[in-house]
């Protein structure tokens, strides 16, 4: 998805700097993976390594982020078993900030909870399928925001909340809320919103970006 700047604003690279808590979020026509490839992209620019945290069997394509300019021989990609749940992405991604390996880290809270597949629900209806673990409070942040700072590192969560739902919490120094517009066949124009900025308002700059091949 190649990318092609159109309305001036701050570069989102800039709005997402090193050694902050950074949240991109979105329901409906939202660009929150194709902005955290863009991210991913630039921090491999600037000679970081990255790594990308998400439930086994994720979205990630190979093919688009190559055509994204990814380098994927330098993209780690952690599986975590969809039965550890949100707990286990934030803990995962936990363990590799501590290490201090990493420039970026992007972990997928995204992905929607999977339902039971057809005619295997429980023949007992009064016993309900266990629930991956979801994260609560704030602890979870705070760790990850201390150590995106002790590294200078740049820590995004993708969320799937909509605009008017408060951000993860507290630690949040950036929340951005990217929409995609078609602008023509296979080409989208994707506005980073900005919902949440610790410090002097700001204005994200509006790229073109081009679907995969074939996207009609």
């Amino acid at each position: 998805m190649e990318g092609l700047a159109e309305a001036p604003g701050v570069e989102l690279g800039q709005l997402a700097g090193p050694g902050r808590l950074v949240e991109i979020s979105g329901v409906g026509a939202s660009a929150r993976h194709t902005t955290a490839v863009a991210l991913v992209r630039q921090a491999q620019l600037e000679g970081e390594t990255t790594v990308w945290v998400q439930p086994a069997g994720g979205p990630l394509y190979p093919p688009d982020l190559a055509e994204s300019g990814v380098d994927l021989a330098a993209l780690i990609v952690v599986h975590v078993p969809e039965d550890r749940g949100q707990v286990g992405l934030a803990r995962a991604a936990e363990l590799l900030l501590r290490s201090g390996a990493y420039g970026m880290c992007v972990v997928d809270l995204s992905v929607a909870e999977a339902p039971c597949p057809s005619g295997q629900e429980p023949s007992d209806m009064s016993i309900k399928p266990a629930r991956p673990p979801r994260l609560k409070g704030s602890a979870w942040q705070a760790r990850l925001a201390a150590l995106a700072r002790m590294h200078n590192s740049r820590v995004v969560v993708l969320t799937r909340a909509a605009v008017d739902r408060a951000s993860l919490g507290p630690m949040v120094g950036l929340r951005i809320d990217p929409r995609r517009e078609r602008r023509a066949s296979g080409l989208f124009a994707v506005r980073p919103e900005v919902i949440k900025h610790k410090g002097a308002p700001l204005h994200a700059a509006t790229a073109l970006r081009r679907g995969p091949w074939g996207l009609s």
